[in-house]
């Protein structure tokens, strides 16, 4: 484990966390230069101690916070358990080698900072005396609940990055199936074959109409569901290709043979429009037959009179990822299968 340099905004959350606590450890260090000094008949403490304080402070507070990091995925007891054992390897460690290092940086600064006479005999923390234990208590607790603290800020601040991506990929996702609502290619062409029908056979243009009522009403309403019931989606797309069927320009036909199976599956509203869209632009003019039905939970779409093989919907591959599979061969035709969500 590499922590915390292994990601950069990661390590520049830490860095910042880290920041703040050297503040609050120095605010910490100037009360007590203020209380041990200002309130009292003599002097008990030199800046140069706190300083040298500060700085050990600031250092020894990263192998609490990476012991801390190491388990904070374990049981609570294992956390528990583990900080409570490296707080009495700290704790000794502090007591002992640390104080002498201490000292000892500690009087060499004094050599250059002050003459013989000024000079102040290092304070040393004692493990022996109770009052220097109890405070090393609340320093380590107070170090575990900054680390602990910064932790839920940066789980919390990570979530609602994904939460906004997500949300911005959703509105992405809408926009997209917004351009196929507002595509004004279809309606176009439709428009004008039912202003040419009406014109040469007013009574044979009611049923298209219809058909094209039932189109807009779907996409306008029923699109708005993240899902939509399979049967709904057959039925639209029936009325979507005999419209397409009806527009002028179209040499040859489209077939389309529909068969749902269990009423209890849903499908991405217009997916099914994307995919045949794209079937019918490998076509060209040439005839075409389109079979979709349903075998439990898995939708299955074929295409046989193809040259060439359709591309492939934007939205498939975002909403049904690993959900679906196609073959395509001068044989046997485009094949897709696909695997639906079931209603709740």
């Amino acid at each position: 484990m590499i922590w915390p340099f292994r990601y950069k905004a990661e390590t520049r959350y830490w860095l910042k966390a880290f920041a703040f606590y050297a503040l609050a450890e120095a605010v910490i260090q100037l009360v007590f230069i203020i209380i041990l000094n200002y309130f009292g008949k003599q002097r008990i403490s030199i800046p140069e101690f706190h300083l040298v304080m500060w700085a050990f402070q600031c250092l020894l507070i990263w192998p609490i916070w990476w012991v801390a990091w190491s388990v904070r995925r374990q049981h609570l007891a294992v956390q528990v358990l583990v900080n409570v054992l490296f707080y009495g390897i700290y704790s000794w460690i502090w007591f002992g080698p640390v104080q002498e290092a201490i000292d000892a940086i500690y009087n060499s600064i004094q050599q250059v900072t002050r003459v013989s006479s000024d000079r102040q005999v290092a304070r040393l923390d004692s493990g022996n005396e109770y009052s220097y234990l109890n405070y090393q208590l609340l320093k380590h607790s107070f170090r575990l609940s900054w680390f602990y603290l910064a932790a839920y800020f940066y789980n919390y601040l990570r979530e609602e990055k994904q939460r906004l991506e997500l949300a911005v990929a959703n509105k992405e996702l809408q926009l997209r199936m917004l351009k196929w609502h507002l595509n004004p290619a279809f309606y176009f062409k439709t428009i004008s074959s039912l202003q040419q029908l009406a014109s040469q056979a007013p009574q044979k243009a009611s049923a298209p109409i219809l058909q094209l009522a039932r189109v807009m009403e779907y996409v306008i309403y029923e699109a708005r569901q993240p899902l939509v019931d399979m049967k709904k989606e057959m039925e639209f797309l029936d009325s979507y290709v005999q419209l397409i069927n009806e527009q002028p320009g179209r040499a040859q036909r489209i077939r389309l043979h529909t068969r749902s199976g269990d009423v209890s599956l849903r499908i991405a509203p217009l997916l099914l429009a994307g995919i045949v869209d794209n079937i019918i632009s490998a076509a060209g003019n040439a005839a075409c037959t389109i079979e979709v039905q349903t075998q439990g939970k898995t939708l299955l779409l074929r295409s046989l009179e193809l040259n060439r093989p359709p591309g492939e919907p934007a939205l498939l591959e975002e909403l049904y990822k690993e959900r679906y599979k196609i073959d395509y061969s001068s044989v046997e035709g485009y094949k897709l299968s696909l695997q639906l969500d079931e209603s709740d």
